[in-house]
C-alpha cells in the first residue's frame, strides 16, 4: 500500500468501516492486526485503537497511546523499544513527532470511545511527546502523547452520531480553570520568591533589557494527562536546562528531604528553599514515582 499522510480523499471524519479489511481496501490502514502503520524508515501514517494495551488512556481529543511489541494475551511480558527490528512501528511514531506529520487515528468498537460496531475514522492527530517508561506490568513501554487537530467540542460534534451511548466527555472544568488562573500571577510569584535563581543550581541568567531568565515549572504537569493544580505549592523556579531535565525525568527531588537525585553535579544536595514556599510533598512524590519508572 502506498504511503499516505493526512486525510484520504472522499473519507470523512466519523466514517465507519465494518472490518479491518474495509480499512485496507480504503487505503486507511494496511494491517489486519498491527496497530501502527509506520516503520523505522518512514513516519506513521495511521494507528488503530482497539483496546490491546493496559497503559493506554483515551480522552477522545487526547490519547496516551502505548506502542507495539512484547505482549501475550494482552499482558506486557517483554520490554518495548524503538529499534528497527522489534520497535519499527514505535520508531515510525517517533519520526512523526520529529517531522510534525499528522497521524490518522481510527478507533475500534472494542474501546469505550469507539463506535458500537466496526472501526471509525476520527481524524488527524499529532504526536506531542514520546517516552519509554515502566508500564503497569513492570516492563518498559513506549508511550506517545497524541492530540487531535480539533478541539474537543468540534470533534464530539463530528463523531456524535457514532459515539456509544455510554460515552462521557472527560472532565475539563479544572483544566480550563488552570489555564485561566495561570495568568502569570503564580509564575511571577515563584520567580520573585527566588530572585530569579534556579532552585537546583542557584544560577541567575541575566538578559539585557528584561528580567533574568527562569521558568515557573509545575512539578505535576497541569495539562493532559496528569492535570495537576496551577498553584505555587506545585511549582519550582528552575533555569531552562534544569526545567527541561526535570520534565524529562532526568532527575527528581526526594519528597522527604528535598535532596536532588540523578544529577551528578548536584546529587544528594538540597534544592534551595524559601521559607514562604510551602511545596506540597504529594507532588514531589508523584514526580519521584514517575522518575523511578524510567530507571
Amino acid at each position: 500500500m502506498e504511503i499516505s499522510y493526512g486525510h484520504i480523499d472522499g473519507i470523512k471524519i466519523g466514517q465507519i468501516f465494518e472490518t479491518r479489511q474495509a480499512l485496507i481496501d480504503a487505503g486507511m490502514h494496511p494491517h489486519r492486526e498491527a496497530g501502527i502503520w509506520g516503520s523505522s524508515k518512514h513516519a506513521a501514517c495511521s494507528i488503530v485503537l482497539s483496546g490491546g494495551y493496559e497503559d493506554d488512556l483515551d480522552e477522545l481529543d487526547f490519547v496516551l497511546y502505548t506502542g507495539h511489541g512484547g505482549q501475550k494475551n494482552k499482558v506486557q511480558v517483554v520490554d518495548q523499544d524503538f529499534s528497527a527490528k522489534r520497535g519499527w512501528g514505535n520508531k515510525g511514531l517517533v519520526i512523526s513527532y520529529e517531522s510534525n506529520l499528522p497521524v490518522r487515528v481510527i478507533r475500534g468498537y472494542q474501546i469505550d470511545n469507539g463506535p458500537t460496531s466496526g472501526y471509525r475514522y476520527d481524524g488527524l492527530y499529532y504526536v506531542e511527546k514520546y517516552e519509554r517508561v515502566r508500564g503497569k506490568s513492570g516492563y518498559f513501554v513506549c508511550r506517545f502523547y497524541l492530540r487531535s487537530e480539533l478541539q474537543i467540542q468540534p470533534l464530539e460534534n463530528q463523531l456524535k452520531s457514532n459515539l456509544k451511548k455510554t460515552y462521557k466527555s472527560a472532565p475539563r472544568a479544572k483544566s480550563i480553570v488552570d489555564r485561566t488562573v495561570r495568568s502569570q500571577r503564580n509564575v511571577d510569584a515563584i520567580k520573585k520568591m527566588y530572585s530569579y535563581r534556579c532552585q537546583v543550581c542557584g544560577i541567575q541568567l541575566d538578559a539585557p533589557d528584561r528580567l533574568p531568565i527562569c521558568i515557573g515549572a509545575h512539578i505535576k504537569g497541569i495539562g493532559f494527562p496528569t492535570r495537576g493544580p496551577d498553584e505555587v505549592e506545585n511549582m519550582l523556579c528552575l533555569c531552562p536546562n534544569h526545567h527541561d531535565q526535570f520534565d524529562a525525568f532526568a532527575f527528581t527531588i526526594n519528597p522527604e528531604n528535598f535532596k536532588i537525585i540523578g544529577l551528578n553535579e548536584f546529587n544528594d544536595k538540597k534544592i534551595q528553599l524559601n521559607k514562604k514556599h510551602n511545596i506540597d510533598q504529594q507532588f514531589l512524590q508523584y514526580h519521584f514515582d514517575e522518575y523511578e519508572k524510567h530507571y
